[in-house]
């Protein structure tokens, strides 16, 4: 018998951008970490050359990919404005719009490193992306903090309803207590994804002081992780 192997999901994964990106993005950080790896095991100047100009292959690569994306997040932006809650609805517009001034500076610094225009202040510029990608990184784990306290208080209001005598009640109850649990464990990992992801600009800008290694993983762990989550999107049954 002959073996069928399902190529589907993984067309429908490399089908989107995001998707691709993510790809690309975990062999850039994970080269990162061997050409560090590599440099105190001793290795040639020319093997770790090479993880080196893959990495900055790849990091111009989605430069390319991301170049028109602020248009997307100025759009994410005006529709963030819907969200009901305030606090909610501010972090939203927050995290678009600095993620939109990220990915502006982003576009220079890719039209500079593919030598199509030499700009004077390309270092500012690289310190200006790195506080705007800090920007949407710490808003949104902020949403997240805020998201974990609703969902908090919703559950106490759901554990109070197992109190009550009517089994209508307790039934809702259950089924509201079981809803929450899967909504928190999203917000979790999105707050570990951010909590981690904060750290590389944080290092870009001299806020914390790690080296390339301990960049180079904690950038392979949140592309893994986020590769996860659009494989789970673009294939959900």
């Amino acid at each position: 018998m002959s073996a069928v192997i399902n190529v589907q999901p993984w067309l429908k994964f490399t089908a989107t951008t995001v998707g691709r990106d993510k790809l690309y993005r975990g062999v850039q950080y994970f080269s990162r970490f061997l050409a560090w790896y590599l440099l105190r095991q001793g290795a040639s100047k020319e093997t770790v050359a090479r993880f080196n100009n893959l990495k900055k292959t790849l990091g111009l690569s989605r430069k390319l990919m991301r170049f028109g994306k602020p248009i997307e997040h100025l759009e994410g932006a005006a529709l963030a404005t819907s969200v009901k809650d305030e606090f909610l609805r501010f972090c939203a517009v927050a995290k678009q719009l600095s993620y939109a001034g990220y990915l502006t500076f982003d576009g220079l610094i890719f039209i500079d490193g593919a030598n199509v225009y030499k700009f004077q202040n390309i270092k500012r510029y690289n310190e200006l992306a790195n506080k705007f990608w800090l920007s949407g990184i710490v808003f949104s784990f902020l949403s997240g903090l805020y998201k974990t306290r609703q969902i908090q208080i919703r559950k106490e209001s759901a554990l109070r309803g197992l109190k009550h005598s009517g089994e209508s009640e307790k039934s809702y109850s259950r089924t509201e207590i079981k809803s929450l649990a899967k909504e928190q464990d999203a917000v979790n990992k999105t707050l570990l994804l951010d909590g981690l992801d904060m750290l590389i600009p944080s290092t870009g800008l001299g806020y914390v002081d790690l080296d390339d290694g301990a960049v180079g993983l904690i950038g392979t762990i949140t592309s893994i992780m986020g590769a996860q989550s659009q494989w789970a999107k673009v294939n959900k049954a």
